[in-house]
């Protein structure tokens, strides 16, 4: 949603290269720990008010205050006093809380290494270099929210479209809660407005209902459930506007690395070997996968070749069976949890449970939980799943730095809520994150992936296909494995149109 409403200084392109947007240039300093945004002259807002560089320092800003305490704060880490501000109010080493808050917060502010030189130009002070970084500015920790509709709005503000104004290629004029959002072309866009006059997203939990709408032409797009796709196929003429192709999405079997049994590798080595990808991508889902051993997908940056852990029915009776607990028999009660709002789900937990149960004889608990609440479990480390079908990691852009520093760092917001910690692979991913040589900097993530690999941190399982029903009068957009939801969603606004009857 928010990358239809505003736009970051740089963006990605159809070959998923960082190009300008709000920037036009960039560069980094001799040493690669300044970074400077040059912005497009006479750059507005949607209703033609001035955006400077003002507006993206705070966006910044805000980020890192630990009084919003973004999920994602981390990733602004590398700039100069982000982790400082973000921790401004956290009790001393101690335990004692900060003697004058109020002050401390306002220091780590100040000492905050972002700043707008003038109107059209922004400088970051990085930590240590981070050759990725200006294609982390394209990203929603860089959209610059007015400061004042946020105020204005209060905590709810974000629900308003009249507190939404933004600077993207269309600006959202209604939000009706899980139901619809709808936009307009944004006139003022800086590279011209949009072929299509609006957009509306309308969330319909009911797929067959969704389905129907199609049929009717209620709807141009829509994401086909799995259990779908059978039908779709046999249908001569939704069969050919069936779209479909891989995004840089990896899913696994979460384990929480602190609980039993899935603190011994062993265990965890044996559930990687008990689970049949092959049948689960193409029977259990239908086709809308691709089977995967490793985390970074084929095609990307920094991915590995690896055949371990794959399906071996007989190497997974071995490996429990050399593991301390000997067996099944020894094993403590495991629960797996999952999503149950998709009715889909629920056959797909029980056939896994299955599987475990024929190759381990292990009984495997199952946990239908409402996906608000599973969202607020895998939030918290002390929540978290003890086995959860299914994590994973979409792709925020395009660099291994994404794919493993972000997510399975000792200190990663993620990797901390279910207990990953190596610290070989986190030397090597911090010396890959400062090397402005390419190809060393490659080798080095693709050690670190090894590493991962190796760890069986959790049973990688596929990388996701987005399988999409596209009418025919809908042309202009070139699919990405960087959209989640639609093809064209992030590289196409501008080109994307309908060919609408008169």
């Amino acid at each position: 949603m928010l990358a239809l409403n505003y736009e970051g200084l740089t963006r990605l392109d159809e070959d998923l290269n960082t190009v300008p947007a709000a920037a036009e240039t960039w560069e980094f300093n001799e040493d690669g720990t300044v970074l400077t945004f040059h912005l497009r002259e006479g750059l507005t807002y949607s209703d033609g008010s001035p955006l400077t560089a003002e507006r993206f320092r705070y966006a910044v800003e805000r980020n890192c205050d630990p009084y919003v305490a973004g999920e994602y704060q981390s990733i602004l880490f590398e700039i100069v006093g982000c982790a400082e501000l973000a921790g401004a109010l956290a009790p001393n080493a101690d335990g004692t809380p900060v003697a004058d808050p109020d002050a401390a917060y306002e220091a780590a502010k100040a000492a905050l290494g972002v700043r707008a030189v003038d109107d059209l130009t922004l400088e970051l002070t990085l930590v240590s270099p981070a050759p990725y970084y200006p294609t982390i500015a394209g990203l929603w920790v860089f959209f610059p929210a007015k400061q004042e509709l946020i105020e204005q709005g209060g905590e709810e503000w974000w629900r308003d479209p009249a507190m939404q104004l933004g600077n993207g290629p269309f600006q959202m004029t209604e939000y009706v809660d899980e139901q619809l959002i709808s936009f307009v072309a944004n006139e003022n866009y800086w590279a011209g407005r949009p072929n299509l006059d609006g957009l509306e997203y309308i969330y319909q939990g009911d797929s067959a209902v969704a389905l129907e709408a199609y049929r009717a032409g209620d709807m141009d797009m829509m994401q086909v459930d799995p259990v779908q796709i059978p039908e779709i196929e046999a249908d001569p003429d939704l069969s050919t506007q069936m779209v479909g192709y891989p995004i840089a999405a990896t899913f696994q079997i979460n384990f929480n690395l602190t609980q039993e049994p899935f603190t011994e590798k062993k265990v965890r080595e044996a559930f990687s070997y008990a689970f049949d990808r092959e049948t689960y991508c193409g029977i259990i889902r239908n086709g809308d996968c691709t089977p995967t051993l490793i985390w970074i997908p084929e095609g990307i940056p920094g991915a590995i070749e690896s055949d371990l852990y794959g399906f071996d029915p007989d190497a997974a009776v071995q490996a429990l069976a050399e593991s301390s607990y000997g067996g099944p028999e020894g094993l403590p009660e495991i629960q797996l949890f999952y999503n149950a709002d998709d009715a889909a789900n629920t056959a797909r937990a029980e056939w896994v449970a299955g599987q475990y149960r024929d190759i381990l004889g292990v009984t495997i608990s199952l946990e239908p939980t409402e996906g608000t609440a599973l969202v607020e479990l895998r939030k918290d480390a002390s929540t978290f799943p003890q086995m959860l079908l299914v994590g994973g990691w979409i792709q925020d852009y395009p660099d291994p730095q994404n794919w493993l520093s972000v997510y399975w760092k000792c200190d990663a917001t993620f990797a901390l809520r279910f207990g990953y910690c190596n610290e070989e692979f986190d030397a090597l991913v911090n010396q890959a994150d400062v090397e402005t040589d390419e190809a060393t900097r490659l080798d080095l993530y693709q050690q670190a992936g090894e590493i991962l690999v190796n760890d069986v941190p959790g049973p990688f399982l596929y990388n996701l296909s987005n399988i999409v029903l596209v009418s025919p009068a809908v042309s202009g957009y070139v699919a990405t494995a960087f959209d989640s939801e639609w093809p064209g969603q992030f590289a196409s606004l501008l080109t994307i149109d309908i060919e609408v009857e008169p």
